[in-house]
């Protein structure tokens, strides 16, 4: 994603950019034979705006469920959870090199956006409000109007959107197969074999010492596997409450123009 994505997000937050700058920079672009790759990319520039818009029409998004029936929703904060998370001290290698990048670098794509959300909030089943500050802090490109809606969509608090939880093993196994983003960031796993770097914690009890990760890196803070299974349970179960459900039809009318695609 480093060099695969526009990039142009800072630019645009800070100004130096209009989008309808790049709008038009994107249209003479076609004539290099990338119509198809062009048209994808003004349709995220559309969607950007209608973010803004949507945070313009309803501010307390920052601060609130945009679906208010998810106040239902019953979390605990735990402050370890939060900290080992911004930290990247998960023990689970790819979500905590994506925070220790995040830190240094500002950037994430938007897979690795989601998977860090969706970890926090489903595995960890903490409120996005906790999270959100933290991460408004690290990115350089926060835009509020983006960044409220996308935490909410990825926490799965909207009622409108498909609820994605994402699998931070296999993210792992199918982004970065080879670990080598993970031993980048998270260096104390630079030796490990690459059939245990997604699951350090499968290594014997002498391997670990061998390599040398006994108290340096964690083991994984929870079983994702049965904190997922649980998360669904929980999110699916309020999905059909008839609080977010009315709410659901409340968000559809006052953000979206019936029948139109990019509404």
């Amino acid at each position: 994603s480093a060099t695969h994505c526009s990039r142009l997000s800072p630019f645009l937050v800070y100004g130096n950019l209009s989008i309808r700058q790049v709008f038009q920079a994107s249209l003479n672009q076609q004539e290099f034979g990338w119509k198809r790759n062009m048209a994808s990319f003004r349709s995220r520039l559309r969607w950007h705006d209608h973010f803004i818009q949507k945070f313009e029409m309803e501010d307390r998004m920052e601060f609130e469920h945009v679906n208010r029936g998810y106040d239902l929703l019953d979390k605990v904060r735990n402050d370890q959870y939060l900290e080992v998370w911004a930290t990247g001290m998960t023990g689970f290698p790819l979500v905590d090199a994506c925070m220790r990048c995040l830190q240094v670098t500002g950037y994430l794509n938007f897979r690795m956006r989601a998977m860090v959300v969706s970890f926090l909030t489903h595995h960890l089943w903490q409120d996005w409000r906790w999270g959100s500050p933290i991460l408004s802090k690290y990115f350089l490109d926060f835009e509020p109007g983006i960044h409220f809606s996308q935490f909410q969509m990825q926490a799965g608090v909207t009622g409108i959107n498909t609820v994605r939880m994402y699998n931070p093993v296999k993210q792992s196994m199918d982004n970065d197969s080879e670990g080598n983003f993970i031993k980048r960031w998270v260096p104390e796993l630079r030796d490990i074999p690459n059939q245990f770097i997604h699951e350090p914690w499968k290594l014997t009890a002498l391997d670990r010492k061998f390599l040398n990760i006994d108290n340096v890196y964690p083991e994984p803070i929870i079983n994702h596997i049965e904190a997922g299974r649980e998360a669904r349970k929980r999110i699916w179960s309020i999905r059909n409450h008839p609080a977010v459900r009315e709410e659901s039809k409340r968000i559809l009318k006052r953000h979206t123009l019936p029948g139109r695609r990019n509404a």
